[in-house]
């Protein structure tokens, strides 16, 4: 899977956990230390996106979906497919260490709210990785599993999807 937009690679995905997301570092940190620390890393301290994320944006996808007057249930499609990782490491397109900079920006503590926070997290503008699915069962075929991971690619993944912010948005590598 190859980004088609910039990853915000929070350990956090959801922004909707404002708090969680808040920045904490204050003018004790630099933006690029707070950054380091939220960034999802694995126990060799390898940037890795979560398997989670993708599931979440296949469950969006399903529900884009549409096969002969019905919406393609995520249930169904879950349960006859596996990920052969709980997390992939993050490289870039031309498989390396992932260069990153640090997006900051002020969000509305809640809908609606008028106090600000600030949200710190690193960015990766060039991204990929390797996916790899397991198909048990009866399963269509490989082409609706493509659309499925196409549409998923538009729903995005990590911090702030489509439509408001555009980002984690990918595209499959053929």
């Amino acid at each position: 899977l190859v980004g088609t937009s910039p990853l915000l690679l929070h350990h956090i995905s959801r922004h909707q956990l404002r708090e969680k997301i808040a920045s904490q570092g204050g003018a004790s940190k630099s933006l690029k230390d707070e950054a380091r620390e939220v960034m999802l890393i694995d126990g060799d301290g390898n940037p890795i996106v979560s398997a989670d994320w993708l599931l979440d944006a296949i469950r969006v996808a399903c529900g884009r979906i549409v096969i002969d007057g019905k919406q393609l249930s995520f249930f169904s499609i879950s349960s006859t497919t596996r990920f052969t990782e709980n997390s992939f490491v993050l490289r870039d397109t031309d498989n390396h260490d992932p260069e990153w900079t640090v997006y900051a920006s002020s969000q509305h503590a809640q809908p609606g709210s008028k106090k600000l926070i600030a949200v710190v997290a690193p960015q990766f503008s060039d991204w990929m990785i390797d996916a790899k699915v397991i198909v048990y069962g009866e399963f269509p075929d490989n082409t609706l599993l493509q659309r499925i991971f196409n549409e998923a690619g538009r729903v995005g993944i990590g911090l702030f999807h489509p439509p408001k912010k555009h980002f984690g948005q990918f595209r499959v590598s053929s």
